[in-house]
């Protein structure tokens, strides 16, 4: 979900993830003392938070995709350039887009990015040189391709962006690129990226209430990542504005021992803090959890991250340095942005997906033991009767 400048994380998504350095602060901690504490059961902030996480379980804001629109337009070559195909997220998301693609009729191909920038802008390349009549971005922010975008205006080929930031949305003295970009059920990229922020501050909440000392690991390199940023602190302040919470600002360079040891420096710095919030799947297995796992603090800390795949759920499960994540479905994701495409080229006005926010734990939605999270929605009935194809 997340793409990055390398495969040390994807995306986060996949987040993995959507590059467009904005610029972070530094990061910043305080000592604490004191042991950790739960929330009471007559705590305000617990209960409130309790009744606003209880409607993110199960399939959450996600509904069904808009059953009214034009039918298949076949016979368009149509080429997908992904940041990133070698991850869960980006493998879902290429194999959801292949089975829309071949259903609607179109000559369709995948252009590998691996996570290198460079890369992005040759798939754009060759797509031109194809002659595509539409070019279809994933996790991929304008800026990191705007020279080979310039190229597409020039030849013409509308550019289509799927999990991805335009070079308006970053500065917004910026021209747009993107003919349209996949909007969620929350909103926009970035509205969507805030809410998973406010669902992990949302879960944390409804665990530890008003008592709530929380170590935020954020990465603001990222559109994506500085959305969840933005959301999670937002919403602490919003609904605990007197709790406690402490931003370890990492890099994308820190992922692995790097990323690990300032997690575990964070956590003898902040003794008391009971609660953890990871903008995404890779910061856990990429360091977070072996650093709380060492950190013996395992069992009297929460642990909230993103984004249901089958290695982060399996932590959950097992009880190995995460309790909660915010859920990704790829192939549903794909198929709402072939279905955009497919009402451009119809000449109609795109609709939201019916993409949004779900969150799952040690004691909801947990799926069957070496499965990630996928919603509960049986949508690709109502694409293909839409479509008019079986």
């Amino acid at each position: 979900m997340f793409s990055t400048f390398g495969s040390r994380a994807r995306h986060l998504t996949g987040a993995v993830l959507v590059l467009a350095v904005l610029g972070a602060t530094g990061g910043c901690s305080t000592e604490s003392g004191g042991p950790a504490t739960s929330a009471s059961s007559d705590d305000e902030v617990a209960q409130n938070a309790t009744a606003a996480i209880e409607k993110l379980y199960g399939d959450g804001t996600f509904v069904e995709p808009s059953s009214t629109g034009p039918e298949a337009q076949s016979g368009y070559k149509v080429a997908l350039v992904s940041s990133g195909v070698q991850s869960p997220t980006g493998t879902s998301m290429a194999n959801g887009a292949k089975a829309a693609a071949k259903l609607l009729g179109w000559d369709f191909s995948v252009y590998d990015g691996k996570y290198e920038p460079s890369e992005y802008q040759e798939g754009i390349r060759q797509a031109i040189s194809q002659d595509a009549d539409a070019i279809w971005l994933y996790s991929i922010d304008c800026p990191l391709v705007k020279t080979a975008l310039d190229e597409a205006k020039k030849a013409g080929i509308p550019v289509f962006s799927q999990e991805a930031a335009d070079c308006s949305d970053v500065d917004p003295s910026e021209p747009s690129y993107y003919e349209r970009s996949l909007e969620f059920v929350e909103g926009d990229f970035i509205a969507w990226g805030e809410g998973l922020g406010a669902a992990e501050a949302t879960w944390l909440l409804s665990k530890l209430g008003s008592k709530a000392d929380i170590i935020e690991v954020s990465n603001t390199e990222l559109v994506i990542t500085k959305a969840v940023h933005d959301g999670f602190q937002k919403a602490m302040k919003e609904e605990c504005p007197d709790c406690k919470v402490t931003t370890l600002n990492i890099r994308l360079a820190d992922f692995g021992p790097v990323l690990q040891e300032k997690i575990s420096t964070a956590l003898l710095r902040n003794p008391a803090a009971n609660g953890m919030a990871l903008s995404y799947d890779d910061l856990v297995t990429s360091g977070g959890a072996a650093a709380v796992m060492a950190s013996g603090r395992n069992d009297s800390m929460e642990v909230v991250s993103g984004s249901g795949y089958a290695a982060n759920i399996d932590l959950v499960r097992r009880n190995k340095g995460q309790d909660a994540g915010w859920t990704y479905d790829g192939a549903y994701e794909a198929w709402s942005a072939a279905d955009m495409i497919n009402r451009f080229f119809a000449g109609e006005e795109s609709v939201p997906s019916g993409v949004g926010i779900s969150m799952f734990d040690h004691d909801h939605d947990l799926p069957p033991e070496g499965e990630g999270w996928s919603t509960g929605i049986d949508y690709e009935p109502v694409f293909k009767t839409l479509w008019g194809v079986s």
